[in-house]
């Protein structure tokens, strides 16, 4: 399974990204998990969007609906 990294744009392995839940940035569908490659880069996200915490994907997956509503 692959995601987009949010700033570069490249696909990167989405059970080892990092995920930002709650920011203000949203998608097509709504709310969603933000993926990020370098988690510095999951950081800064976090704090240039209010984003509420950083997970992996063992912690998103069971959750998931939980976490972006």
């Amino acid at each position: 399974m692959f995601v987009t990294d949010y700033y570069t744009l490249e696909p990167i392995d989405g059970r080892t990204a990092l995920y930002v839940i709650g920011s203000d940035v949203y998608g097509p569908m709504g709310k969603e998990l933000i993926p990020f490659e370098r988690r510095a880069d999951a950081e800064e996200f976090l704090r240039d969007h209010g984003g509420q915490k950083i997970v992996g994907f063992d912690e998103a997956a069971p959750e998931l609906p939980a976490l972006i509503e």
